[in-house]
This record gives C-alpha cells, structure tokens and sequence, in this order.
C-alpha cells in the first residue's frame, strides 16, 4: 500500500514537512537573535548598511515563509489526526501560532520599513523617520519568539514522550501566562488600536535585551509551564 493512501502515511509526510519548515525557521530565529543582532551591535555603519540592505531580505524571505509552512503543515497535522492529543501539544500549538503571527504581522512589515530606508540612505537620500521605531518593535516580538521557542519545543517533544492529562485551570492559567507575555511582545505594534489604549503600557525589552537573559527567561517560562501542567 502507497504511503500516500494511508491516514498514517499522511501524518508521516506532514510530520517530515513540519519537521522541515521548523528547522528552517527556528534556525534563522535564533541567527537573528544570537548572531545578527550581536554583529549590528559592533559593526560598521557602512558594513551594517550593506548588511540589511543585501542579507537581511534574503534571511527574512527563508524566516517567514519558514513559518508559514511550519504553520500550514501544523494545521494539516491537526486535521488528521482529529483532535485527541495531549494538553502538551496544544500549548506548543499556541506558542508555534502567536509566533507565525509575530512574523507576518509585527516583524516582517517592520523589517521591510528597516530595509526600505537604508536602500534609501545608500542611495543619498534621506532615513525614513519611522525606520527606529520599527526596527526596535521588530526586535521586541523577534526577542519575544526567541523566549517562546524554548517551551514550544519543549511541549512539542513532551505530547510524545511526557503527555499531561488534560486540565482546565492548567490550560487556562497557562494560556493567561503567554498572552500576557505577547501583550508586552507586541505592544508597540498594537498600542494605537483603541481597544488596547484602555490597558496598561508595555513593551518593555527587560531581560529580553541580551542573549543570557532571553535564554534564562525561555527556560524559566519553560518551568513555569511544566509546573502548571504537571500540578494543576
């Protein structure tokens, strides 16, 4: 019998496609957070504006489509499998879901006024005046996925091999936990949004600012995680 004929068959050619896609985009995730962005600290204006202007926009272009199709083939897991799966796999699934969205809609569109405006500079024009704030709310929800890749991963691996039973308080508190961590992600791109002036500011880098600190803060969320899930 074809592989391409069985249930089992399709979830293996998904899972290769996810497994794929991940690997791509979790890569250049962590090339921007651990090596791009420790090099624009110490480069050159010169070497830094050739940087963005000609590597940026083909890292970006493997990053975000990395991400798409890490989400496309996530959702085609789901759909065949039906549902049924550990609470673990489901919390990954939020985490993978709001940093697909964090590259489409805060990150990529950022970085594109980033990249516009040293073309514009190299060219002996002048910098587009929104092109700071961009790359800082780029940064932030770019740091903001680096802190939720390391629990992601984590409840990836552990929906096979250290399931939890489902809980209700456990998937609600843990899920109150990482929106309130993407409400600061994301707040600079969503601030001016009526609903979200009625809420307190946010948008703080904190600990997130260097490389240590983003590590320790995904491997405590990790903790934070497991421990609600394994307790509650």
């Amino acid at each position: 019998m074809s592989i391409v004929t069985t249930t089992l068959g399709w979830e293996m050619l998904l899972r290769w496609g996810h497994f794929l896609s991940g690997i791509t985009w979790i890569g250049l995730l962590y090339y921007f957070n651990l090596v791009q962005t420790e090099y624009f600290k110490e480069a050159e204006a010169s070497a830094k504006s050739d940087a963005i202007q000609k590597l940026v926009p083909r890292a970006l272009f493997w990053f975000r489509w990395g991400a798409a199709a890490t989400f496309a083939t996530g959702l085609g897991i789901f759909a065949v499998r039906g549902g049924g799966m550990s609470i673990d796999i489901y919390i990954g699934a939020l985490l993978g879901t709001i940093m697909f969205l964090n590259v489409w809609l805060i990150i990529w569109p950022n970085q594109k006024i980033v990249i516009a405006s040293a073309k514009q500079v190299a060219g002996g024009g002048a910098a587009i005046p929104e092109a700071a704030g961009a790359l800082a709310t780029a940064g932030l929800a770019s740091r903001t996925n680096a802190l939720f890749s390391v629990p992601m991963l984590f409840f990836m691996g552990a929906s096979a091999h250290y399931p939890h039973s489902f809980s209700l308080i456990a998937l609600l508190s843990a899920v109150t936990l990482i929106l309130l961590l993407e409400y600061n992600g994301a707040y600079p791109a969503i601030k001016n949004f009526s609903f979200f002036k009625k809420l307190p500011t946010a948008g703080k880098m904190g600990p997130y600012a260097s490389i240590v600190g983003v590590i320790h803060c995904g491997l405590g969320l990790t903790v934070i995680l497991f421990l609600l899930l394994e307790f509650l």
